[in-house]
């Protein structure tokens, strides 16, 4: 199923943040607005199709992410709930990235299997869990079945399935048109390692700004919106993030050319 969102007329910061709460007031009503959730679903848009970009990998189509994106957006909105304090461009990420993380964990199979030894295969990695914290022990195929309403056989079958999943050798070469193996690229050094000081540093610091600030940090900088995909999400004018972006990275550096 391909989920689509309506695109409303285009409306500022404030008619969006107004929309929000005309929604969630009336969702659980016999009339729910839903004009005003499919305005707010065009409005966040930008920000699930930018957290689907960041777990875009090879085997699994950008398309196919965005449509899982947007629907863990819905299921955001129809969660949301204003009077918590919580902002929904945060709400709504940390669903949006466990639905996608959810899509690719249940997808990343070497071999497409029917969906009747897939599902089981999931619901008896789960019951294992569940049986082992029950019985202090690990449970029986039998014991996994029962709880399931699965035959031994089918339970086997369907743990079995997991050496489907895909496992490429180190020794496999990147690719058709290239000799390196992945064994080639390991053991350099991370560029990454050289950030952590400064992301350390820089903790304390981001802390210092106001919230709506840090917000614009991490929707530019750490989600990748543009300005004017931030600007109906934190409710202020495209020109307002620019200046606040300016005035928080100017304050960062302030901060950070302090004495200790």
């Amino acid at each position: 199923m391909t989920l689509t969102s309506t695109a409303p007329t285009a409306s500022g910061p404030d008619e969006v943040q107004l929309a929000i709460h005309r929604y969630c007031d009336t969702r659980r009503t016999d009339a729910p607005d839903n004009a005003a959730r499919d305005r707010v679903i065009a409005a966040y848009q930008g920000l699930a199709y930018s957290l689907a970009a960041r777990l875009a990998r090879r085997g699994e189509e950008l398309d196919d992410l965005k449509q899982v994106a947007l629907m863990g957006l819905v299921k955001a909105i129809e969660r949301f709930d204003p009077d918590r304090g919580a902002e929904l461009t945060t709400f709504a990420t940390v669903i949006i990235l466990g639905e996608l993380k959810r899509h690719l964990r249940d997808r990343s199979w070497a071999v497409r299997l029917p969906r009747r030894v897939h599902d089981l295969h999931l619901g008896a990695q789960q019951s294992i869990d569940e049986l082992t914290q029950e019985l202090g022990r690990s449970p029986t195929f039998t014991e996994i079945g029962e709880r399931l309403g699965a035959t031994v056989e089918e339970v086997v079958e369907a743990l079995d399935a997991g050496g489907f999943r895909h496992n490429v050798s180190l020794e496999v070469p990147m690719s058709a048109w290239e000799e390196h193996a992945l064994s080639d690229r390991l053991g350099d050094g991370d560029r990454r390692f050289a950030e952590v000081d400064g992301r350390l540093a820089l903790s304390p610091l981001l802390a210092r700004l106001p919230d709506r600030q840090q917000q614009i940090l991490m929707l530019r900088f750490v989600v990748g919106c543009s300005q004017s995909e931030i600007a109906p999400l934190v409710g202020v004018s495209q020109m307002h993030v620019s200046r606040l972006l300016s005035r928080s990275l100017s304050q960062l550096r302030a901060w950070a050319a302090e004495p200790p």
